[in-house]
């Protein structure tokens, strides 16, 4: 999953291009200069969103950038086993008062990434309700190049609005194959409903026939 933990072979390479692609895009459509707090976000659960958002923190934590990874996603939890962190603390409790940023960060996860993992709550909802997201993402973009944020998924997380209204920008990420067009054409128009700009979608999981005499050379 995680490009650094592949870094002799192939697929890392592929991997690490495509992120350069991806943050080329990104820096274009204002990444850095107005946009600091970046989300990505999933219409349904399990399209990759959060691996995309860990792999990104990754790749520019490992270019030199400090990064402030946020896990968002109360409802399907994930970081804190991917960087092998302590599951608590973490933005739940941030947000509820049952903690303090530095209670709730796990510094330097890898190289240049700092992560607040999910935590845990009993009523995700909830504890989105309030000012404590945007006053949390003003202090990360203060300490840190980028803050990149793991969104819950539309069709799952009501709370998912308000996460995504303190964003300074959103890309979605669509698993190939398994939506619609009109299904991603209606909840594209319901983020940029939201009032935060949509910086793009990511195809994710997107298959290529290899055929059988290029498999064997690779």
């Amino acid at each position: 999953m995680l490009f650094q933990k592949e870094a002799n072979n192939r697929r890392s390479e592929v991997v690490a291009t495509e992120l350069g692609h991806l943050w080329g895009n990104l820096l274009q459509r204002g990444v850095l200069e107005t946009h600091r707090a970046i989300g990505f976000c999933a219409i349904g659960e399990d399209e990759g969103s959060n691996t995309l958002a860990a792999n990104l923190a990754l790749f520019l934590g490992s270019k030199g950038m400090r990064i402030a990874l946020l896990e968002a996603t109360l409802r399907g939890q994930a970081m804190a086993q991917v960087f092998q962190a302590t599951a608590t603390p973490g933005l739940a409790e941030l947000l509820t008062g049952g903690a303090n940023l530095v209670d709730a960060m796990r510094l330097q996860v890898a190289k240049g990434v700092d992560l607040i993992p999910a935590g845990a709550s009993p009523d995700p909802f909830w504890t989105f309700t309030g000012d404590g997201l945007r006053t949390t993402l003003g202090q990360l973009t203060g300490d840190h190049d980028l803050c990149i944020v793991d969104v819950p998924p539309l069709n799952r997380s009501p709370e998912a609005s308000f996460v995504v209204r303190t964003l300074d920008a959103v890309v979605l990420v669509v698993e190939a194959n398994r939506h619609r067009a009109p299904v991603v054409r209606r909840n594209l128009a319901y983020l940029r409903s939201l009032g935060t700009p949509v910086l793009g979608s990511v195809i994710n999981d997107v298959v290529h026939e290899v055929p059988l005499l290029v498999q064997k050379l690779l």
